[in-house]
């Protein structure tokens, strides 16, 4: 079976995780494992979004430039951990710095998500407590979502 790309790796990353927080909310657990799967699935979701924007960018670069750039780029995206605002701006800008203008300006409350997933995502990973709910994990995978989607318009349009 070949691997999808760009957009269609997207949506089924989205899918796989849309699964798994529906696993979560639907079962009759105790709200302290609910507090654990909270931090769980916030790991979950700022991974997601790192491996979108990699695959975005990546399937932009498989479809606009030869095999070189997609080598110094595949590079330089593995570089890319914890993809917070700041790294998802100069990325952008990277490829077109009118994409950044457009996306902030349309969606700064969406995109505040990653900076949120990130922290949690680092804290969790270094034994700290995060005071994640299951409701604001969805509220992030939801705002992130959104913001993947524009993406999905910019580096793989249909």
């Amino acid at each position: 079976m070949n691997r999808l790309q760009g957009r269609d790796e997207v949506a089924r990353r989205k899918q796989r995780l849309e699964d798994t927080f529906g696993k979560v909310s639907g079962a009759a657990l105790s709200p302290e494992l609910i507090s654990h799967y909270s931090r769980y699935l916030c790991v979950l979701t700022s991974g997601h979004a790192e491996q979108s924007v990699k695959e975005l960018a990546m399937q932009y670069c498989r479809v606009k430039s030869e095999a070189r750039m997609q080598r110094y780029a595949g590079a330089q995206m593995k570089r890319l951990r914890n993809i917070d605002i700041d790294k998802l701006r100069q990325l952008i800008q990277t490829f077109d710095p009118q994409w950044w203008v457009k996306l902030e300006a349309e969606r700064s409350d969406e995109i505040a998500a990653f900076d949120s997933v990130a922290t949690v995502r680092n804290s969790v990973s270094h034994g700290g407590d995060s005071g994640i709910t299951l409701s604001m994990v969805q509220q992030y995978f939801g705002q992130i979502s959104i913001v993947l989607d524009d993406l999905c318009d910019l580096f793989d349009p249909r």
